[in-house]
């Protein structure tokens, strides 16, 4: 058997080094540099917190206060029962609620506030229409139907859209948060502590866990 001539050797050499290296193995997308806010309420009694909303205001000027840039989507109160379903909502400055009258009988309801926030009046109508308010002030707007006394429910209206319902068993979670200083705070649609307001920066984004502790004075 004749040997193949040893000239291809030097060829097959050449080849090798020209061959383009092999591709990376793709790493993950860096972070976006959002932080994450966890955390736990306790207090000294046995009380439910849930109706009972954490979140942040921008300190002064910070670039945080722009909460995102996104737009939000409406959110729904139903009157139904005699009642303000959900009874407590929790939204955004510039965010809109549309009340639903879902009464199953010809039952006429009507939402007026006196709150500072948002004064307003959408007079009586009937099932199934509703009306819709834009809330641009940030704070508790109470809720309330002319013809039926007994009715009542609450918009809260944050400073951003970083906020958070407190879960019956006191913890809390605010995601996405936009770099920059802020100012924790705390409201109860029942009051029985003094509320919370803590400085936070949050510069740097990542996780943050941060437990609050209500005592009475």
């Amino acid at each position: 058997m004749r040997r193949a001539p040893l000239i291809l050797l030097p060829a097959l050499a050449c080849a090798l080094l020209a061959a383009p290296a092999p591709a990376p193995l793709s790493q993950p997308p860096p972070g976006d540099g959002r932080a994450r806010i966890t955390g736990k309420v306790t207090c000294e009694s046995e009380v439910p917190l849930s109706e009972m909303v954490i979140f942040l205001q921008p300190g002064g000027n910070d670039a945080g206060a722009e909460g995102g840039g996104e737009t939000l989507p409406n959110v729904t109160v139903r009157q139904r029962g005699g009642k303000f379903d959900p009874p407590l909502v929790i939204i955004s400055v510039g965010q809109t609620v549309e009340f639903h009258n879902d009464e199953e009988k010809p039952i006429e309801h009507n939402v007026f506030s006196n709150a500072p926030a948002k004064k307003f009046d959408l007079g009586l109508y009937p099932p199934p229409q509703h009306k819709s308010v834009t809330f641009d002030k940030p704070g508790a707007v109470f809720l309330y139907c002319s013809i039926h006394r007994f009715m009542d429910g609450v918009v809260y209206v944050c400073p951003t859209r970083f906020h958070s319902r407190v879960a019956p068993d006191g913890s809390f979670a605010i995601d996405g948060v936009t770099p920059g200083k802020y100012t924790l705070k705390t409201w109860q649609r029942r009051r029985r502590f003094p509320e919370k307001s803590e400085p936070l920066d949050l510069s740097d984004g990542g996780a943050r866990t941060l437990n609050l502790e209500l005592r009475r004075p």
